[in-house]
């Protein structure tokens, strides 16, 4: 049943599944902006872990972008599926009163329009957190402040690098949402193209079968009147033999 349940949430509904699990993420945030810093452990290796974490920090920013490249992907990918969907509508149109590929087709248009969502979702956050030098404007001056003291930079870089993590895990699952939401789209988008065809082929057939019966019957009625006009001129031509023998 557990299986079952996270199938659900991940497979067939990922975009509520990703706002819910980045609501909490968004409060772990929140609280882990307020959390204090020990390092009283590496008092002697400062320098170190400072290089370090910035290291690990412009690692972070890279890997942002590539998300973000992602997203702006599978935007192109959904202009393109829409797009598609838009010349399959004329054929809706002829054939308002096959229900199935209606179905199909309203579900794979609100898949794409809530995986676009969630793409723009994920390029919508800007927040990320870096060291940058402190420069501040100061009657029409721009001021460079001294760097800060090593044990403040090391805190805020281990803070920094704690909360970009947890900014990629939302944009991760924005990112995944709305992948599974396309490919959902792009399946029942086969399944409408596939419903149209099966269903054209059968109308085809039960039409082409009404048309011989019909024809079947026009046949059998065309042989029955010829059979009874028959019929009827030997009665005709019987009566005239009488007739002409009575003389």
């Amino acid at each position: 049943m557990k299986k079952i349940r996270e199938f659900l949430k991940q497979q067939i509904f990922p975009g509520i599944n990703a706002t819910i699990i980045n609501k909490k993420i968004s409060e772990t945030y929140v609280k882990q902006k307020e959390i204090d810093i020990d390092i009283s452990e590496i008092k002697k290796q400062k320098d170190e872990y400072i290089s370090k974490l910035k290291n690990e920090v412009n690692l972070q920013l890279e890997r942002k972008i590539k998300l973000e490249d992602k997203a702006k992907s599978l935007l192109f990918i959904i202009t393109l599926a829409i797009t598609t969907i838009t010349f399959s509508l004329d054929y809706l149109k002829e054939n308002a009163n096959q229900i199935i590929p209606i179905i199909f087709i309203f579900f794979s248009i609100t898949h794409f329009v809530i995986g676009g969502i969630r793409a723009l979702q994920t390029l919508n956050i800007k927040e990320f957190n870096i060291d940058q030098t402190n420069i501040e404007l100061n009657n029409n001056k721009f001021k460079i402040r001294l760097d800060k003291k090593a044990s403040s930079l090391l805190k805020e870089l281990i803070r920094s690098r704690s909360l970009n993590e947890l900014i990629h895990v939302k944009i991760a699952n924005l990112t995944y949402a709305s992948f599974i939401l396309i490919r959902n789209g792009l399946v029942l988008f086969v399944l409408f193209f596939i419903s149209t065809i099966t269903l054209s082929f059968m109308e085809k057939n039960e039409k082409t079968t009404t048309e011989t019966k019909f024809e079947k019957t026009l046949n059998i009625e065309s042989k029955d009147l010829i059979k009874i006009d028959s019929s009827k001129n030997y009665k005709i031509n019987q009566e005239i033999k009488e007739t002409e023998t009575k003389k």
